[in-house]
């Protein structure tokens, strides 16, 4: 048994003992960053204790209420005073009494020019086919032509075999009948069209045995009653616009026909035609714009249309009067382009109408719906 109290027994179980690492850096950083954040949690919950030993204090309690009715109250205010005090002051006349004056709107008879121009939409349409007839009535001896064909006035197209019976002799005896061939020619110059003919087919004198359709085109519109009144002369000449097609073109031979028969018994309006000349490349079914220029004129009296009862010929304006009780003026018209009309008698220059006839719509009260060449964008006649 080693003994007590020699050195080396005493150091011996000292220097067996293990010795204790020291911590690393990054273990160290970890337990710092935790030790920060039970600090700033112990933080958190003081401040929130402190607080609630403190109450909600004197902001939350009274002014922030107070401040919320008063934004309230001045919003209230605002709004009652757009709502009944619009104009800010009240205006009272020295004389006021109860009720409204309305005073109508007026428009003066000015000089200008004025151009009677009236636009229809039309479209492009073949000219009409020239039936072909046969001009005796016979047998069909020979055909020349054929259907779909291109032919020229003036062509061969087919024969027609007319036999004659001879008168009897003196004796009684009848000779052989006599035979002529006249030719039926083409009427004019296009496609030959429905010519369905066989040899040896009869037919009668004015029999249609086919057509000819023209290589020419019309550029045809429907016209109401108002566009005819404007129209005070008939020009022989229009002007017509195909969209997408070629430049505006002059279009010649200008026609309005009137419905007859059952087209009139049924209402229906005139038709405007002209012709499109043979330069001008179209296809029939083009929509097509038509401006005819009925007359201009300068150094004129003008009115609004609006103050006018009556748009051709003869018209009746209102003219203003101290009792407030218009009076009926009867004037005579000439030309308009839809918005003025010219006034040749019944009115001097500077004359005031009313602008509109009584009784009638105001058309510039709705400005979503009213007119800007008639009442200008701010409302009211734009002269």
């Amino acid at each position: 048994m080693p003994d007590q109290h020699h050195p080396d027994a005493l150091d011996a179980p000292a220097a067996a003992a293990p010795a204790h690492a020291e911590p690393s850096a990054r273990e160290a950083r970890r337990a710092t960053t935790r030790q920060r954040r039970l600090e700033r949690l112990e933080r958190k919950q003081l401040h929130r204790a402190e607080r609630a030993a403190r109450g909600p204090g004197a902001w939350r309690t009274w002014v922030l209420p107070v401040l919320k009715l008063a934004v309230g109250a001045v919003i209230a205010l605002a709004l009652v005073k757009l709502a009944f005090f619009p104009a800010g002051e009240t205006a009272i006349a020295d004389d006021a009494f109860p009720g409204a004056v309305f005073e109508e709107p007026t428009a003066g008879v000015e000089r200008g020019s004025i151009e009677n121009a009236v636009s229809v939409a039309g479209s492009v349409v073949p000219v009409e086919s020239v039936p072909v007839r046969s001009t005796r009535s016979g047998t069909v001896a020979r055909i020349v032509a054929t259907d779909g064909q291109q032919v020229a006035a003036g062509d061969v197209l087919y024969t027609v075999r007319v036999e004659t019976q001879p008168q009897p002799a003196a004796d009684g005896t009848v000779g052989p009948p006599t035979a002529r061939v006249y030719n039926v020619t083409a009427p004019a110059a296009g496609t030959l069209t429905g010519f369905a003919l066989l040899v040896d087919q009869g037919v009668d004198i004015a029999t249609e045995t086919g057509a000819v359709q023209p290589p020419q085109h019309l550029v045809r519109a429907s016209v109401g009653a108002a566009e005819q009144y404007r129209l005070t002369s008939r020009p022989e000449t229009a002007t017509v616009t195909i969209e997408g097609g070629p430049a505006p073109f002059e279009c010649g031979g200008v026609t309005i026909a009137q419905p007859t028969g059952e087209a009139a018994a049924t209402g229906e309006s005139a038709t405007l035609s002209c012709a499109v000349p043979d330069d001008v490349r179209v296809f029939v079914g083009l929509a097509a714009s038509i401006e005819l220029v009925a007359g201009s004129a300068d150094d004129v009296l003008l009115l609004p249309t609006t103050a006018v009862l009556g748009s051709a010929d003869a018209g009746i304006v209102y003219r203003p009067t101290a009792s407030g009780e218009p009076e009926e003026v009867r004037i005579e018209l000439g030309l308009t382009d839809g918005t003025r009309v010219e006034v040749r008698s019944g009115l001097a220059e500077g004359d005031q109408v009313l602008q509109f006839v009584p009784g009638a719509a105001d058309p510039c009260a709705d400005p979503v719906t009213a007119d800007p060449m008639v009442c200008g964008f701010g409302g009211g006649f734009a002269p």
